[in-house]
């Protein structure tokens, strides 16, 4: 089972519905970068060396992002689906609306729920084990004497 860890913090915003509870954030140990994936699917048996693969993941990034931004969704097999979203503020007429509109664009990311992946929400919940880092950087109970 994944174990994804976390860190307990208290809620001090005084304007926040949850001020004074405590929540928990995802603490991350590390960024991995193109490269050491690449060279992680390489050592998973994968009949490429790690350049192949390298040159398909960066092909594969400009691809995506030229196809999104040509208002075209794209699905990653079981991973999941790939697409722009906007965000735009109103006109009174119809007519009034233009791309000025528009403020924001943001690339998102759709799950595949059916599939062998199962990167839904409520699946990831299932699938992973919660590990507070104070629990990973406790200290050891030393009994013995120090004299």
């Amino acid at each position: 089972m994944a174990k994804l860890i976390t860190r307990k913090y208290k809620n001090n915003n005084k304007t926040n519905s949850g001020f004074g509870k405590w929540y928990g954030r995802t603490v991350y140990t590390e960024t991995i970068s193109t490269e050491e994936f690449a060279k992680h699917i390489s050592n998973h048996g994968s009949p490429f060396d790690r350049a192949t693969i390298l040159g398909v993941l960066m092909s594969t990034c400009d691809c995506l992002v030229e196809l999104v931004k040509d208002s075209k969704r794209v699905r990653l097999g079981d991973l999941g689906t790939f697409y722009l979203s906007t965000e735009s503020t109103g006109s009174e007429t119809e007519k009034d609306f233009s791309a000025d509109n528009v403020k924001k664009v943001h690339l998102r990311f759709w799950p595949n729920q059916k599939h062998s992946y199962a990167l839904d929400s409520v699946s990831m919940r299932k699938q992973t084990a919660f590990v507070d880092i104070n629990q990973l950087h406790e200290p050891t109970n030393n009994t013995e004497n120090k004299e």
